[in-house]
C-alpha cells in the first residue's frame, strides 16, 4: 500500500490549515542559522535533544536489555542470504517486530549493514523479501549487506507524551542498536534507507543518531504546510512546527551523506511536488555548505511517481559503506 492508497483510505482530507512559509521562517524557534562548523555541531547538539524532548515523552528514553527473541529462519528465495524474523525490546512494555537479512559471506573487516524502512501499509518482511514498493532491502542484501527491516507502520499510541512518530523512531533506533550489537557488523559501515513513511523516519534516526553514515530518504523531502494538505497526521506532534522545518531536521545529518530522491510525478495534494523538494533542498545544502561538504548532500531527481528510484542512492551507499 502506498501512502496515497492509505490516504483514500481515510479520506485524504487536509487535517491542518495551510500556513505561510515566509511567516513560518521568521518564527520557528529552531532554525538552522549557523555561520561556522562549531556554531552547526553546537546547534545540532540542542536541535537532537529537542527532538527527543518533544517525540518521546520530554526526554530521551533509557534502553532496556535488547533481548532478541528468534522467531524463525528461512533461506532467502534465491538462496544467497539468510531471513530472520525475531522480535527485541524498545521499551519495559514494548516490543519491536523486525526482519534480519544476513549474507552467506562475512568480510574480514565485517558485513556493511543497512537499517531499511518502509512506508505506509508495508512491513519489514516486504522490505527482504523486496515486495512491492521495497525492492530496496532485498537488493542490498543481495549486495552483501546485512539488512535490518522493523515494522513501523500505523498502530495506536502507547505511550502518554509521546508521539507515533516517536514510537517509530524509537523503535527504528532499537534495530539500530540491534545491528551494532551484532559481532559481524563493521559498525563504521552502516546506512539507512526508506520509502515514503520510511523516508520520514529515515530523516529523524539519522538526524538523531550519528552511527549512521549515510542516509537515503525517498520520497519524502517535503515542507511542513505541504504535508498539511491531503496528507494523514501522524507526521505531526505537539511542537514540531513551532520550532522545525523539516530541512532543520535534515541538517543535523551534516556532514554526513545524504541522499534524497523525488519523483516528477509526485503530486499535490497527498504528493510531495518537485519544485517543493527543491525548495527544501536548498535550505538543507546551506547546512551542507557550513561544513564545506555541499558535495556530499545530493538530490536524484527521477521521472516516476512515489517510489523508490535507487540509481544514485546505490551509488553512494556503495561508495560510502559499500561491502
Amino acid at each position: 500500500m502506498t501512502r496515497r492508497e492509505f490516504l483514500r483510505g481515510i479520506g485524504g482530507v487536509a487535517l491542518f490549515p495551510p500556513m505561510r512559509m515566509a511567516r513560518r521562517n521568521e518564527v520557528r524557534r529552531m532554525r538552522f542559522d549557523a555561520k561556522t562548523p562549531d556554531e552547526a555541531r553546537s546547534w545540532q547538539k540542542k536541535a537532537r535533544q529537542k527532538l527527543f524532548e518533544m517525540m518521546m515523552g520530554g526526554k530521551k528514553p533509557g534502553r532496556p536489555p535488547l533481548n532478541p527473541k528468534l522467531i524463525r529462519r528461512e533461506k532467502s528465495a534465491d538462496g544467497g542470504y539468510t531471513l530472520e524474523e525475531m522480535t527485541v525490546q524498545s521499551l519495559p512494555d514494548r516490543k519491536v517486530h523486525l526482519w534480519v537479512a544476513k549474507p552467506k559471506r562475512v568480510p574480514e573487516n565485517g558485513l556493511s549493514a543497512v537499517l531499511a524502512l518502509h512506508g505506509h501499509g508495508g512491513t519489514g518482511e516486504q522490505v527482504v523479501k523486496g515486495e512491492g514498493l521495497y525492492w530496496y532491502g532485498r537488493t542490498l542484501a543481495q549486495r552483501g549487506y546485512l539488512v535490518v527491516a522493523p515494522d513501523i507502520g500505523q498502530h495506536e499510541l502507547q505511550h502518554e507524551g509521546w508521539s507515533l512518530m516517536g514510537e517509530r523512531t524509537w523503535d527504528s533506533l532499537t534495530c539500530l542498536d540491534y545491528l551494532c550489537s551484532l559481532k559481524e557488523v563493521n559498525g563504521e559501515k552502516i546506512g539507512t534507507i526508506g520509502l515514503s513513511l520510511g523516508g520520514e523516519t529515515v530523516m529523524y534516526v539519522a538526524a538523531l543518531d550519528e552511527r549512521i553514515k549515510i542516509a537515503v530518504s525517498s520520497g519524502w523531502l517535503t515542507t511542513i504546510p505541504n504535508m498539511k494538505r491531503g496528507h494523514c497526521p501522524c507526521w505531526n506532534f505537539p511542537g514540531l512546527e513551532e520550532n522545525f522545518e523539516f530541512s532543520d531536521i535534515f541538517a543535523c545529518v551534516a556532514p554526513r551523506p545524504l541522499v534524497l530522491e523525488i519523483g516528477r510525478r509526485e503530486k499535490a495534494p497527498g504528493g510531495f511536488p518537485v519544485e517543493i523538494a527543491e525548495r527544501a533542498f536548498r535550505e538543507i545544502q546551506q547546512a551542507y555548505k557550513v561544513f564545506g561538504a555541499e558535495g556530499r548532500c545530493v538530490l536524484d531527481i527521477h521521472d516516476g511517481g512515489h517510489v523508490f528510484h535507487g540509481k544514485m542512492a546505490f551509488e553512494w551507499v556503495d561508495r560510502v559503506i559499500g561491502p
